[in-house]
């Protein structure tokens, strides 16, 4: 059933009623309509006042010519009676009669009249009228003073009458102004302190609070708000401000928080490279064994509490091993075989992270990890899990590299062992073998003691040479870099010359920007012994000078001395001292110079790339 609509006038009331509801929101709503109503209130006022200040002075100034009128109405009464007593000209009688009754119903007394016939004013001005036409004028025509007289005291008493009236008028004219000015002054003085009280309820308060509360925030306190609530636009300036500040507060809590989480993110990650850091120079100072990796397993389990780490190891995938091993840290390690992968209960663990270990490409085993509680390990424990399998990854290949290394450093060491005792102690013993199948051919030819003496000393010779080389060779394979490096070893080797060449050797040194390898250290020293050797046994020097220094992207080696020199068209390869000089340049790939020193004297002079700057490892161990 449909309902009927409703009336134009019910609706007319209702969207009345909804605009004068919603200017009343507006002006509660608005400081500067409340003002601007304020202000236009007392100039309003101030504007009355004046007008009826001004109204009721010109009101009033008909009331002064009425009392003035009326008061020469009563002096001319008197005049008039003092003439007829006095016997004045009839004329003159009638004139002045005539200018009183003018005056009588002149403007000035009618225009103060009210319409209202009934009114005091009135019926006292009728009186006056109605007496001076029915009572004096009669008299005043016939000259009679008896009855003029007579009436004249009555006649003042009511002009007097009438004057009252006229005073009262116009005093209750002038309460009215005052009235009027009073009204205003007090509505005046209401609206200021009205509109004094909304200013310091409703504008001085409240900016007052919002003042201290952005002193307050300013200072640091985040929670600083202002209470005052109210539709104006003060108060629409304190919500937005508790809305910034609440904003503000927020986000600075928020920020906190997260420069928290990113300061513990740092500091993990900073223990995470600590511990990586130190694992890392750990195995990269020692050998790469067991005990160390154990080490290192308990350093990161105790760096993450909870966190329980297994490294299986199962060797090259290439050649499998029969036998596994596996390290759980320096409380556990097992050796299993590849089946008991499927029933060990360390894989039954929840979460389980599994990072292989390769090394150059192939894979010796797998690091898992796991936390005791089950939980699954956050991103940056499993980037830490996957660093630390890399590590050891890395340590494996560079325990690798270390065997490799020293296994040829050990195989180029005995090629040059076997080198150097084939060209020395070797040929001397093969020349000894010869002298005595000589010494044995001329024993049997019967050959003089002479002959025989002869190749007995020269077998002598040869033994005693033989056993010279054989003590040199046991000196140089007894060599060691000590902790001092190459600097103490060329030291000890020039004082050592020193003593024994009864020539003094000096050493330069330089400082150099980089370190030599081990197998760089021992072929400089080697050379500069064979060097100084050579020097005490054929240079007949008094001087010697060694210095090894950069030249560019090169390390130089001089050796010299101030002796006989070297004949210009010698031949290295009949020399054996020589030539392990040039056997051990060619393994550093250098160049070795022998030539004469001016003005006397031999030049020695070593040139070769280091592998620090940039030289084949590969082609130094080939």
């Amino acid at each position: 059933m449909q309902s009927e609509p409703e009336p134009a006038g019910e609706a007319a009331v209702l969207e009345l009623f909804g605009g004068s509801v919603r200017i009343f929101h507006w002006f509660r709503g608005s400081l500067p309509a409340r003002a601007g109503v304020a202000v236009l209130l007392i100039g309003t006022l101030a504007l009355g006042s004046a007008v009826s200040a001004g109204l009721i002075a010109w009101l009033s100034e008909d009331d002064a010519a009425a009392i003035n009128t009326a008061g020469s109405l009563r002096m001319s009464v008197y005049k008039l009676s003092w003439r007829l007593q006095a016997g004045t000209d009839n004329a003159e009688i009638q004139r002045q009669g005539d200018n009183f009754r003018h005056r009588l119903e002149s403007i000035n007394l009618t225009r103060i009249l009210r319409s209202d016939q009934q009114s005091p004013l009135n019926q006292a001005y009728a009186g006056l009228r109605e007496r001076w036409h029915n009572q004096l004028a009669p008299a005043l025509e016939r000259g009679d003073v008896a009855v003029f007289h007579a009436n004249a005291d009555d006649f003042v008493e009511q002009l007097n009458q009438f004057v009252l009236l006229l005073q009262r008028q116009s005093e209750r004219k002038q309460s009215w102004q005052l009235a009027i000015q009073g009204t205003a002054l007090f509505v005046t003085v209401m609206v200021l302190m009205v509109g004094m009280y909304s200013l310091q309820s409703s504008v001085l308060s409240p900016l007052q609070e919002l003042v201290r509360a952005t002193e307050r925030f300013r200072a640091g306190d985040l929670s600083a708000r202002v209470q005052y609530r109210s539709e104006d636009e003060l108060g629409h300036m304190a919500n937005s401000f508790n809305a910034m500040a609440e904003a503000l507060e927020q986000s600075h809590h928020t920020l906190e928080s997260r420069v928290a989480q990113k300061t513990a993110h740092l500091a993990q990650a900073n223990a995470a490279l600590q511990l990586l850091y130190q694992g890392s120079r750990s195995l990269a100072s020692g050998p790469a064994s067991a005990e160390s990796l154990d080490k290192l397993i308990d350093s990161f389990q105790n760096r993450l509490p909870g966190l329980r780490l297994t490294l299986c190891l199962h060797g090259d995938p290439r050649e499998p091993a029969e036998q596994l091993i596996a390290l759980h840290g320096s409380e556990l390690r097992e050796i299993c075989s590849p089946g008991d992968c499927a029933t060990c209960t360390l894989h039954q663990r929840r979460n389980i992270v599994a990072s292989p270990v390769v090394n150059q490409g192939s894979e010796l085993g797998e690091l898992r990890a796991a936390f005791a509680d089950g939980r699954p390990p956050q991103q940056w424990e499993l980037e830490l899990i996957e660093a630390l399998a890399n590590l050891i990854g890395t340590a494996l290949s560079l325990e690798r590299r270390r065997e490799q290394d020293h296994r040829l450093l050990l195989f180029e060491e005995r090629a040059i062992i076997a080198r150097e005792l084939h060209d020395s102690l070797a040929q001397a013993l093969s020349y000894m073998k010869l002298q005595v199948s000589r010494l044995q051919t001329l024993m049997h030819r019967g050959e003089p003691p002479e002959q025989l003496e002869k190749v007995t000393e020269e077998i002598r010779d040869g033994l005693n040479n033989a056993y010279r080389q054989l003590r040199e060779l046991l000196t140089t394979f007894r060599l060691k870099i000590q902790e001092g490096g190459l600097r103490k070893a060329l030291d000890d080797t020039a004082r050592e010359f020193s003593e024994r060449g009864q020539f003094p050797v000096q050493l330069n040194v330089k400082t150099l920007p980089f370190g030599l390898s081990a197998s760089e250290q021992i072929h400089l020293l080697q050379i500069a012994r064979e060097a100084l050797s050579n020097c005490a046994r054929h240079s007949g020097a008094s001087h010697v000078w060694l210095t090894v220094q950069q030249v560019g992207s090169e390390v130089e080696m001089l050796i010299e001395d101030d002796g006989c020199g070297v004949s210009l068209d010698f031949d290295p390869r009949l020399h054996h001292g020589l030539t392990i000089m040039l056997e051990r340049s060619r393994n550093l790939h250098g160049r070795l110079h022998i030539e004469q020193r001016e003005p006397n004297g031999t030049r020695v002079q070593l040139n070769f790339a280091p592998q620090f700057l940039g030289r084949d490892l590969e082609r130094d161990t080939a």
